[in-house]
């Protein structure tokens, strides 16, 4: 079995600002996200949730439904106003992917 290190996005080093093209929710509280670039990454945001007083309204799951993207794909943003642009949300994903030792 042959492992691969996934690459963390980095905003500085890309040519071109990241957009998010699609967004489905799985169940609350992971999406599905497709990116620009075609990658396509699935994002828990369980411990967004747990530390963020501004985020733990997500938990509930018609809020965390509410999520569209918005500022022309560069961010997401929940009805709440709570909102994640699409550099972080890249790197809390690949982020995600490496720690579970998974290829893109």
């Amino acid at each position: 079995m042959t492992s691969r290190t996934v690459d963390i996005y980095d905003p500085l080093t890309a040519v071109t600002q990241i957009r998010i093209q699609r967004i489905d929710v799985i169940s609350t509280p992971v999406l599905r996200v497709v990116f620009d670039d075609g990658a396509a990454r699935e994002i828990d945001f369980s411990s967004v949730i747990a530390r963020s007083r501004w985020f733990h309204t997500l938990a509930v799951p018609t809020t965390f439904d509410s999520v569209e993207v918005v500022n022309n794909g560069r961010a997401l943003q929940w009805v709440t106003g709570a909102d994640f642009c699409a550099d972080a949300l890249r790197i809390m994903a690949d982020e995600q992917l490496a720690a579970k030792g998974t290829d893109a």
